[in-house]
Formats: structure tokens, C-alpha cells, sequence
């Protein structure tokens, strides 16, 4: 069984601790398919959506394959029952130019940088607060970030005119990271920071009248795939640019597109048969522009 990070631990800790009444006191060949039927079933009858209760079954399922590993049971349980929570997506609601403009021009320090570096280039938060000056490779225009599971992604900077916004970051003496706070310093918990410009943001709104509404940073990087694949990119290298095992994964974005626009990303053009755009479909702030 391959490790996992601190903060995979950490989330599969959080999962046990819920499933805790019904695991507590039992050994591992008491935790069989009629016990992972029951925790489905009154998660459900409390309320508990399927992609939780899927994601908490995903801890348990771990614990259980390594267990057979270790020859300690025959089978995993847990993976034959979930498929009686199916996770059901709801559509991803994309944040509009007004809304993003609004943050960024009230984000402190270059949290509004880390933004605009989300929207170019699809990364996620910790790779860009991961990002150091030496990942960007100048001559080719490229970035190496580091995504799940440790996993290296080079991402093309050209696109968006992602490589001039990146080149231009202002960088603090002495320190490494792309995106700093106070004395050269990363943005290690990222995620509180955010949350607070968004409370705060949202409450301006509300005490002046404006229509405002909020999202998570991961956001940005479904609104950047949207604006590839209208800009006239292709499906499948946009599934490398994200870094999606799966190309399933990626195909969630088509829905945002009209058939024509679906039908380029799926299977190009003539005049766009590389699949790489080299304008943004819209501007922070700005209008669309086609």
C-alpha cells in the first residue's frame, strides 16, 4: 500500500473519527459488508450527503486494503457497497469577472497575484504557494509545480500571457517562493487567508448595496479550464494541463460549452488543430471578449 501525505492522513483521521460509533470496540473481521451496508444507510436517513459518506467509506477502504496486505482479513468490504452512495455532482458555478475583480482589487498582499496565477494557469492553491523562482524555466516559458500525491506537472506558461504575468512577480531578496507575505515568507495556511478576504468582501457587498457572489479558490481553476476550452483549446491537453489521471474527469467541463465550441475541444479544427490558445476568453474584471 503506497503512503500518503500528512494532509491525506489528517483527512482520513478526520473520516475515522465520524465513522467512530460504529467502528469503536470492533476487530477488523466484525467490519464486514452488512455493517458498511448499515453506516450508508442511516448516513443517508441523517442527512449526510453521498460525496461525504463516500469520501469518509474512502478512509475506511483504505485501512481495510491494508489489512489485507498484511494477511490480517481475506477482502476489503467496503469497496463492493459504494456504489450504494453514488456521488451526484451538482454543476460547478463558475466565479463571473465582477465577482473575481472585486476580490482580487481588496486582496492583501500578493494574494490577489495568486489569483490572477490560478485563472492562467488551472494550478491549485498549494502548488502556487508551493512555487519557488527556480520552477519557471524562462527560455521555454514553463512552470514545474507540485501536485497530489507529489506528483511533477510543467505547465505552459504562453497561454494567457501567463509567462509575462509570472515573469513580472516581484520577487522578495534573499527568499525563493513566487508568492510571499511579510518578510519573503510562504503562504503556509493559504486557505484561512482566503476565507477571511471572502468574509470580508462579502460583507462590503452587503453594507453597499452589490451583488456578490462568493467562491472557493478552487474555483478558479474550473473557471481557467472553462476559458481553455472556449478560447478553442482541446480536451485532452487540458486534461495534462490540470493534471486529471483520467480524461472522464476533465469532460465535466463540456457541459459549459456550446456544441460547437464541444466539438472543436473534442476533435479540433484546422486552424486550431494543437489545441493551445493563446488569449484569455476574458479579462479579470473585464468583459468577455469572445
Amino acid at each position: 500500500m503506497r503512503s500518503v501525505g500528512p494532509k491525506t492522513a489528517r483527512r482520513y483521521l478526520c473520516s475515522l473519527q465520524q465513522l467512530s460509533p460504529w467502528l469503536e470496540g470492533r476487530a477488523l473481521s466484525d467490519i464486514d459488508g452488512r455493517l458498511v451496508a448499515e453506516i450508508i444507510r442511516k448516513r443517508q436517513r441523517a442527512g449526510v450527503t453521498n460525496a461525504t459518506i463516500r469520501r469518509d467509506l474512502t478512509a475506511l477502504s483504505s485501512v481495510m486494503s491494508f489489512a489485507m496486505l498484511q494477511d490480517w482479513i481475506e477482502a476489503n468490504p467496503v469497496l463492493p457497497k459504494l456504489e450504494l452512495a453514488p456521488e451526484q455532482r451538482d454543476p460547478i458555478l463558475l466565479p463571473s469577472d465582477r465577482d473575481i475583480a472585486l476580490v482580487t482589487e481588496r486582496a492583501p498582499g500578493m494574494v490577489g497575484a495568486m489569483i490572477t496565477a490560478a485563472l492562467k494557469t488551472g494550478a491549485r492553491e498549494d502548488e502556487l504557494a508551493k512555487a519557488k523562482r527556480v520552477d519557471i524555466d524562462h527560455a521555454r516559458k514553463q512552470i514545474t509545480v507540485i501536485g497530489k500525491r507529489n506528483k511533477l506537472r510543467v505547465i505552459d506558461l504562453a497561454p494567457f500571457e501567463g509567462y509575462e504575468f509570472f515573469a513580472a512577480l516581484p520577487a522578495y531578496v534573499g527568499k525563493p517562493f513566487l508568492f510571499w507575505h511579510d518578510k519573503g515568507a510562504p503562504y503556509a495556511s493559504f486557505a484561512p487567508t482566503f476565507n477571511k478576504l471572502m468574509n470580508r468582501v462579502e460583507a462590503w457587498a452587503k453594507a453597499n448595496g452589490v451583488e456578490f457572489r462568493r467562491f472557493r479558490f478552487h474555483h478558479l481553476r474550473h473557471r481557467h479550464a472553462v476559458d481553455w476550452l472556449k478560447a478553442g483549446g482541446d480536451i485532452y491537453t487540458l486534461q495534462g494541463r490540470l493534471g486529471h489521471t483520467s480524461v472522464m474527469t476533465t469532460e465535466m467541463y463540456l457541459q459549459y460549452l456550446t456544441p460547437e465550441e464541444e466539438r472543436v475541444a473534442k476533435f479540433g479544427t484546422a486552424a486550431k488543430r494543437a489545441g493551445v490558445p493563446t488569449k484569455s476568453t476574458t479579462s479579470v474584471g473585464g468583459e468577455v471578449k469572445g
